[in-house]
């Protein structure tokens, strides 16, 4: 994957203090083909550079195009939310006049190696496993290495307690105001630099994890240098050495001095000798990795007067002492990186578990005692709403080379049930392949919430109608006592009802292709419907028959649920169906078939009583108690 390497320079400017006079580094990746939006805004940009106030707030947008190998630079147009364009354009090196020069039209094309400038930082596109720069201190050797764990850090004392604990006084804001990994860097960095005065440069650098055994690979994904350091001019490069040492080998806090000399002390046989960058100097770093296995380390920088080899053991043991107490900050802050991003993980880790959860329980998912009693089975008094697909099976075969664009299709519609369940209040008990149970009264009994139920049903039969009006979708409702909670196996447990009350919903349901209706309901959740709504403006339920249910012993009065707004029967006619269908189940079928064809020929739950009648030629049986099993249409599935 490729990066983009952006290096910002921000000169000391009396007139703002807002930023510091620092160099501030760092790289993001690329995402193949994905437009990334960069400015300085830190919560809403991908690539932020909230140090430079040169850089507008949304300045442009950058595409990775791997088959290409070229990054495209594009400044963002005017929108309703930006109205006016970057003040500053994007600059590219013209080879000709040897100069800075705008990009045209505000668009640049760039290849690996090559740079374009916004404001005071430089963007160069990289690769993410090319080799960096090798540091100078690496070319020296370490007469002096210090190793701490974080316990025995714990036990040494704060030379200055007073001082460490002004820099971090601020630590709770900027954890607070953090939003994401990158941004967590570059604010920790800028407190390990007001922590640490005398180190030149701190930077948060990793071991990339496909880093082979034996290969010295370092990546550094923030780094922040002081004006007027050697780092600053000679570009900050970390001893890959150290951080190999410190991360991988010793895992623990490691501090080297470094010596242009080899008869300092000979403490690193296994670092080469040659010629230092500085003189009169000792450069000196600490590398404490995190000890969560990321391979990340939090890296500081600096430099010491003196040359180690030239300074006698007092003097150097002052250095090591010194530094140590800049060993012991540095655990301080990395424990805290660690435990933010660990909190952050955690974090996200729940909004995505929220989405598994029904949105009744979200308000739990921070206080887990409250939400393991709340999970507990129990029996609740529950209004069940079961919708289901019909022909996915069939469906999904027909669809087999575009399975992704047929489910695609089936998921809206999922979709379509569920949000029609949660958006009144209503649990999502599960989806059961191309069906999905909805439930009320859990975990708390509901006010109105078989009036809520039915108005879910119907909205999903309204945005549906192109499944329902084909026959293709069935909705049920039904009331009664359930067993609620979390049930199942207890690796895959998850929130469910258990109860016939579930069962007869199920059957209702199958019963909708049969009496060709959308919506049928239980006796009692016409009742209350009628109750919720006693002028019937927007709803409405008319008598089915008395149904028999697979699998219950006792016969039950079905009804259509039905909108005002589309009424499946017209006012005029309403008392003529319920009179049909009386005469139907008082076994008088010569006058309700009589009825039902001279008033409601086309009506399909009409046709589905008539399909019964024909096939006792219209005569009722002699054991008639007015019960039937709907039939399906001649020649349906």
């Amino acid at each position: 994957m490729a990066e983009i390497e952006a290096i910002t320079d921000v000169q000391a400017d009396p007139r703002k203090s807002a930023v510091m006079a620092r160099q501030y580094g760092r790289r993001f990746p690329l995402p193949p083909n994905k437009p990334l939006n960069l400015g300085r805004d830190e919560g809403k940009m991908d690539i932020a550079i909230p140090e430079d106030d040169q850089i507008s707030r949304f300045q442009a947008i950058l595409t990775w195009e791997p088959a290409k190998e070229k990054l495209t630079v594009q400044t963002r147009p005017t929108t309703p939310g930006y109205p006016n364009p970057p003040a500053n354009q994007t600059l590219i090196f013209d080879e000709k006049s040897k100069k800075l020069v705008e990009a045209p039209l505000g668009r640049c094309v760039v290849g690996r190696g090559e740079s374009f400038w916004i404001g005071q930082t430089r963007f160069t596109l990289h690769s993410d496993d090319e080799a960096a720069p090798e540091s100078p201190v690496d070319a020296t050797i370490a007469p002096r290495q210090e190793e701490k764990t974080r316990a025995q850090l714990e036990e040494i004392p704060f030379a200055n307690p007073s001082a460490a604990l002004r820099a971090m006084e601020n630590l709770p804001n900027t954890i607070r105001s953090v939003g994401n990994e990158q941004a967590l860097f570059r604010q920790m960095l800028r407190v390990v630099m007001d922590a640490m005065p005398r180190a030149d440069a701190a930077a948060i650098v990793r071991i990339p994890p496909d880093c082979p055994p034996g290969e010295k690979r370092l990546s550094v994904p923030e780094f922040s240098v002081r004006p007027n350091t050697s780092h600053a001019q000679s570009g900050f490069n970390p001893s890959k050495r150290l951080a190999h040492r410190a991360i991988l080998e010793r895992r623990r806090s490691c501090l080297h001095c470094w010596s242009p000399d080899s008869t300092g002390s000979g403490g690193a046989a296994e670092l080469t000798m040659a010629d230092t960058h500085v003189h009169g100097v000792t450069p000196w770093a600490v590398c404490t990795p995190f000890q969560d296995g990321s391979r990340y380390a939090l890296y500081v920088a600096g430099q010491t007067s003196g040359q180690w080899n030239m300074l006698d053991k007092a003097a150097q043991d002052k250095i090591v002492s010194d530094l140590t107490q800049y060993q012991k900050i540095a655990e301080l802050l990395v424990g805290v990186i660690e435990t933010t991003l660990r909190v952050s993980r955690l974090t996200e880790q729940n909004k995505v578990i929220r989405r598994a959860w029904p949105q009744s329980l979200w308000k739990y998912l921070d206080d887990p005692a409250e939400l393991e009693r709340m999970l507990v089975p129990e029996e609740k008094t529950i209004t069940t709403l079961f919708c289901d697909l019909r022909n996915y099976s069939l469906f999904a075969s027909q669809n087999a080379s575009q399975l992704i664009q047929s489910q695609r299709e089936i998921g809206n519609a999922l979709n379509t049930m569920a949000s029609a369940i949660t958006d009144r209040d209503g649990v999502v008990g599960g989806f059961r392949g191309d069906a999905v149970l909805g439930f009320w009264g859990w975990p708390k009994l509901q006010h109105r919430q078989v009036e809520l139920a039915a108005r879910a049903a119907l909205a999903i039969a309204g945005r549906l109608n192109d499944y329902t009006r084909t026959g293709r979708c069935g909705v049920a409702i039904t009331h009664g006592t359930a067993v609620a909670g979390r049930l199942g196996a207890h690796d895959l447990a998850v929130v469910d009802l258990y109860g016939p009350v579930v069962n007869l919903t199920f059957r209702l349901e199958g019963m909708t292709k049969a009496f060709g209706v959308p919506i049928i309901v239980s006796e009692e959740i016409a009742q209350q419907v009628r109750e919720a709504d006693p002028t019937g403006r927007e709803m409405r339920t008319r008598p089915l028959g008395k149904v028999r249910a697979k699998g219950f012993p006792e016969p039950l009065q079905a009804f259509e649920l039905y909108s005002a707004v589309l009424p499946s029967v017209p006012d005029w006619l309403q008392e003529q169906w319920a009179d049909a269908v009386e005469l139907f189940t008082d076994g008088k079928w010569d006058a309700a078939a009589s009825l039902l064809v001279d008033q409601f020929p086309d009506d399909p739950a009409g046709k589905c009583l008539i399909r019964v009648m024909d096939a006792h030629k219209r005569r009722a049986p002699s054991a008639w108690d007015g019960s039937f099993a709907p039939p399906a249409p001649a020649g349906s599935e």
